[in-house]
């Protein structure tokens, strides 16, 4: 088993917490198209990779469904191209905080 570091650790338990509280406070429901009938997942507009310091940002992280029997789900669009992202009702508002906190990807996007 892979060991996880000290500050990993710290930033997965900060992740859950962030996860309860959304679970607490928001619907559950697909953000990219509505749907509470299929399987849901924490789904991060700016990718962690991309921006550690957002990771544990309860702005940045939504619910997106997963893609299952052969429909392709709103987290799989979302880390689709543009075209796809469109498709997805919170694609404005994914913009909205985009431009807010990375404005180089907004651009990305946007070309």
């Amino acid at each position: 088993m892979k060991k996880v570091s000290k500050k990993q650790q710290k930033i997965n338990r900060k992740l859950k917490a962030i996860y309860k509280e959304i679970a607490e406070t928001r619907g559950h429901y697909c953000t990219g198209c509505n749907r509470s009938d299929v399987p849901l997942s924490h789904s991060h507009y700016i990718a962690r990779s991309r921006r550690k310091d957002l990771e544990t940002d309860i702005n940045n992280i939504t619910y997106h469904c997963l893609s299952m029997d052969g429909r392709k789900g709103c987290h799989e669009l979302w880390e689709g191209g543009i075209l796809d992202k469109q498709k997805l009702l919170d694609f404005p508002r994914a913009m909205e905080y985009i431009l807010e906190n990375d404005m180089e990807l907004y651009f990305l996007l946007t070309e």
